[in-house]
């Protein structure tokens, strides 16, 4: 069983901590000649998980948000690119040729559409999101690149100078300056995310002495001196510990 969402490594950490509480409570009885599974190491596990996940937590916010506000404001860009088409042959003296060259910039903008579908492959986690964000990211450095293309072709048009606002060159530059904007700043947020998931993902699946190796290791000890009829040790039967996809 894969374990791929934020509730799943959430809850493979809170499991351990259950566990580490009824070890507790067994006392002297607990009492395994593995170092790697005394209560001292398993409280310094735990604790080190709870931080990681935590880190994940804190720095999922603003990558998310990031990445819904460029896509709300590129959301807009293919009905604009239509408007411009209709103002671009409306203008004095443009010719046929001129205006498929718009067209076969206009449709590169609108084919660039963001991957919104994570790969199919089975791939570690932190991988399977880098790839689908460096998807996404390209998409939208391919429109921004496309959309300052197609501001160039307007501005060397001559007698384009639309009396709207929205179509005037000064105007499509500063929209192409806030794609650039919106862009960064998604890639500034999703670094500190990605490099999190990668660390919580080491503590509980990946080091040497991770979180669910240990975890496995303690419930084998814990079956050899807690009687298997006890609710003690039905509790900890039912603890489940997952592992993602590699």
């Amino acid at each position: 069983m894969s374990s791929n969402s934020e509730k799943g490594h959430a809850k493979n950490v809170a499991n351990f901590k259950l566990l580490t509480t009824y070890i507790t409570g067994l006392g002297a009885a607990y009492n395994p000649s593995n170092p790697e599974i005394e209560i001292t190491q398993l409280e310094s596990l735990y604790d080190n998980a709870f931080l990681k996940q935590k880190n994940v937590n804190t720095s999922e916010a603003p990558y998310k948000n990031a990445a819904a506000e460029r896509e709300n404001f590129f959301a807009p860009l293919n009905k604009l690119i239509t408007k411009l088409r209709g103002v671009f042959k409306s203008t004095l003296g443009v010719q046929p040729n001129q205006l498929d060259n718009f067209m076969t910039i206009a449709r590169k903008i609108k084919g660039s559409k963001k991957s919104k579908n994570p790969p199919t492959i089975d791939t570690p986690e932190t991988d399977a999101i880098q790839a689908q964000h460096s998807a996404s990211q390209r998409s939208y450095d391919q429109q921004t690149n496309n959309f300052e293309i197609l501001i160039a072709l307007l501005e060397s048009t001559p007698n384009y100078n639309p009396n709207e606002v929205e179509y005037k060159i000064v105007t499509l530059k500063n929209r192409y300056t806030k794609m650039l904007n919106y862009t960064e700043k998604v890639g500034e947020t999703f670094t500190p995310f990605n490099t999190a998931r990668s660390e919580r993902n080491k503590v509980i699946y990946y080091n040497q002495n991770n979180l669910i190796d240990i975890a496995l290791t303690t419930k084998s000890y814990l079956s050899t001196i807690v009687d298997k009829s006890s609710s003690e040790y039905k509790a900890i039967a039912k603890l489940r510990f997952t592992r993602i996809k590699k």
